[in-house]
């Protein structure tokens, strides 16, 4: 509706400038929607500390923004701390350039029909949703030393910021992208101008959309949720009604509107504090270039190396470096450019090394000398001498070993060296992660998280929208199992269609298997949905945040009803599928031996089940530390739990991070955990790491674990012991 409202305000716009009206562009879209007695709209307002160490930049602001506009209600967001005006929460340009950092304190405001409902939504958002892990600290850097163009080429040692692991050596391909030139020139026809600008944001869209396939991919879904944010900012309310009004009100061309109001956003980024924050306007760059070049018609061929190379260049667009093939690129550096980059995120999801922020002076490097990197160290060598070489290229050929060696035994088996085999899974959220996972060798999916069907949207979703997305992913992983989880949301997960009370602590509330049995009809719709799909594949059945035997008992009873429901319908389902339960709760983990006759299989959700028991909000950067799963406790716990296991003859998997944490590997194999589940691209360090073990060395590690007193001890003795 907010699309249809926009294209029809852009075409008054144009009879009102003819006219020498008031251009309607000036009113925000929800102020037009917005009756004229305000008073008598509900107004709901919140308090909120960020806690995400990264704040709110472009991801964040995305999701908080998409959430807002989920609600008919005028919504603005104010940042406290700096003391800010109030912004629209709706325009992901004016969220993000608020400036906010972790810690600061925003206020929400919401007007409208769905007022309550909108705070509700948005203050879960922000305090249990919005945390994601934070950047390594920039190191102290020795340069680069300035430089100027006139310059002689650079040679020896340059310093730089390490972005993405891993040594390159090869010779310089320096790329310099075309910028259309966009002289500021005016048009007579404002009204073709702005169809000309909506075409070509339209076509922006439908390229970013495609690049954020390619992403999503080749790096994942996390990385590839840096497009989001740069759909939003084509839709961006500002950012258009900018380009509007030096369109409509100063008669400038398309492209140069567009290239005002592109600027001034830009320069908005810049002027904040927080060099994360200030590193989007990189991305409203990419954005407004991409938009220009349409334009101009300027043709921008994808970034092809003939050979392969290291690639230099002043900076890299998320855009660019999405399309980068990771065979032909040896490595990147760049003169600008963080660690906390979109670019450089990428980066470390294609797996190329890479060095940014070394200075002007490696834009002088002549094309084709040879450079070496270390994209661990942040160090750069242009024509480095022969012994340097030799000992680089034994450290690369090191690294290149390693992981080749680790892809190319990607598919096989995960097997100590005494012959015990552990299944080694993948977690994921979509049918992209499920062939992403196959690709890297995962056996199977230890972890559908489903939830991705249940969120942001105003209903929830069809038995037949399940079952074909269900089928999809069976059919991506071919006869390899897949563990599907019954949606976990509810709490710090809050969809519009369920009609709940705010909770105090939502971690500790009416979420997972709780909120499902509350609410039956969407969980027997869900179980109707797998049991059709699993006709034919290897579906398996799991149910999260289960704490005693009742809550286990009546979702099998609904689990019963829907396949009598099938049955007399006379559709074709699976019959007989094996149901699990996710051990994140203490209490499950106690009654292990109560609850493992009910099931066929645990899976052990580590990262839950350390917070409960540690009283520490992983979240928390404050108490997090504690939250980790090499406790004493938390292995204690485990090690409770597959001995119950082990006594019912049901096999335990661990799907928490943890799973792919190489210094936790050992002691979960020698706990007995038949099963480890990780993201996609660490399912091949896993089955090397499990390769190199055996079962005696790994069970008497895991017996002395038990016996030690903190996580740090935990992790120095592992440590220790795996040294060569």
């Amino acid at each position: 509706m907010e699309t249809v409202l926009a294209e029809a305000r852009a075409a008054l716009t144009a009879k009102s400038a003819q006219l020498g009206q008031a251009p309607p562009q000036a009113i925000a879209p929800e102020e037009a929607e917005v009756p004229a007695e305000r008073g008598a709209l509900p107004t709901r307002s919140v308090r909120l500390t960020v806690r995400n160490p990264l704040g709110l930049h472009a991801r964040p602001a995305a999701r908080f923004v998409t959430t807002a506009a989920r609600f008919a209600s005028n919504i603005t967001v104010q940042n406290l701390t700096r003391g800010t005006q109030a912004v629209n929460a709706k325009s992901i340009n004016q969220v993000a350039t608020l400036g906010v950092q972790q810690g600061h304190e925003i206020l929400v405001t919401a007007e409208g029909p769905d007022a309550e409902e909108a705070v509700v939504a948005l203050a879960h958002l922000v305090e249990h949703e919005l945390v994601e892990e934070a950047p390594p600290p920039p190191p102290v850097l020795e340069g680069p030393p300035s430089a100027t163009p006139e310059e002689a080429p650079p040679t020896g040692h340059l310093k730089g910021i390490p972005a993405s692991q891993g040594i390159a050596i090869g010779p310089a391909y320096l790329y310099h992208p075309a910028a259309p030139e966009v002289p500021r020139r005016h048009a007579e026809d404002p009204e073709a101008e702005w169809q000309r600008l909506q075409q070509a944001i339209r076509t922006a869209k439908e390229e970013i959309q495609a690049l954020r396939t390619r992403a999503a991919r080749q790096a994942g879904e996390a990385e590839a949720a840096i497009f989001d944010a740069h759909l939003l900012m084509l839709e961006d309310p500002t950012l258009l009604d900018l380009a509007r009004k030096h369109l409509f009100e100063e008669g400038l061309s398309a492209e140069a509107a567009w290239k005002e109001a592109v600027d001034h956003i830009a320069a908005e980024y810049r002027s904040l504090e927080n060099p994360y924050q200030q590193a989007r306007a990189a991305d409203v760059a990419d954005v407004g270039q991409r938009v220009l070049r349409l334009l101009t018609g300027v043709t921008v061929h994808p970034l092809r190396l003939e050979k392969p190379a290291v690639l230099i260049a002043a900076d890299l667009t998320p855009s660019d470096t999405a399309q980068l093939d990771p065979e032909q690129v040896l490595g990147i550096c760049t003169a600008v450019g963080g660690p906390t980059s979109h670019s450089a995120i990428l980066a470390r999801a294609l797996g190329i090394p890479a060095v940014v922020g070394v200075g002007p002076a490696i834009l002088r490097v002549p094309e084709g000398a040879e450079v070496a990197l270390d994209g661990s160290t942040g160090d750069v060598w242009v024509e480095p001498d022969e012994e340097l070489k030799l000992k680089l290229s034994k450290a690369h050929a090191r690294w290149q070993a390693q992981q080749q060696a680790e892809q190319a035994a990607a598919h096989l088996e995960a097997v100590t060296t005494d012959g015990h085999r552990v299944a080694v899974v993948a977690n994921i959220r979509g049918l992209a992660d499920a062939r992403l996972a196959v690709e890297h060798g995962a056996e199977g999916v230890g972890l559908l998280r489903t939830e991705f069907l249940f969120l942001e949207r105003l209903s929830p979703p069809s038995e037949e929208e399940q079952v074909e997305v269900y089928q999809a992913i069976a059919e991506a992983l071919g006869t390899r199992p897949l563990v599907v989880r019954t949606f976990d949301i509810g709490g710090d997960k809050p969809v519009p269609y369920i009609s709940r009370e705010p909770e105090a602590n939502p971690f500790l509330g009416l979420r997972g298997i709780r909120l499902a049995l509350a609410r039956p009809e969407l969980l027997k719709t869900q179980l109707r949905a797998l049991l059709r799909a699993g006709h034919g594949h290897h579906i398996k059945i799991m149910f999260p945040m289960v704490a005693e035997r009742r809550e286990l008992l009546e979702a099998r009873a609904i689990l019963q009803e829907a396949r009598e429901e099938l049955e007399r319908e006379g559709r074709p389902f699976a019959p007989e599928v094996e149901v699990g339960i996710m051990v994140e709760v203490p209490a499950a983990a106690e009654l292990a031996d109560a609850l493992a006759p009910e099931v066929d299989f645990f899976s052990i959700g580590t990262n839950d089940l350390s917070q409960y028991a540690m009283a520490a909000d992983r979240t928390n950067p404050r108490v997090a530390p504690l939250a980790d799963a090499l406790h004493p406790a938390i292995l204690r716990l485990i090690h409770h739990t597959v001995e119950a296991a082990r006594q019912a003859g049901i096999w335990v998997g661990v799907c928490g991070e943890v799973a792919g944490d190489p210094l936790a590997v050992p002691l979960l194999v020698g706990l007995g955990v038949d099963e480890l589940s990780v993201n996609p691209p660490a399912v091949p360090a896993v089955k090397n790491t499990v390769r190199r073990l055996s079962l005696q060395s790994a069970q008497k590690l895991a017996a002395e674990a038990l016996e030690m007193d903190s996580a740090q001890a935990v992790r120095d003795h592992v440590a220790a012991a795996l040294q060569p």
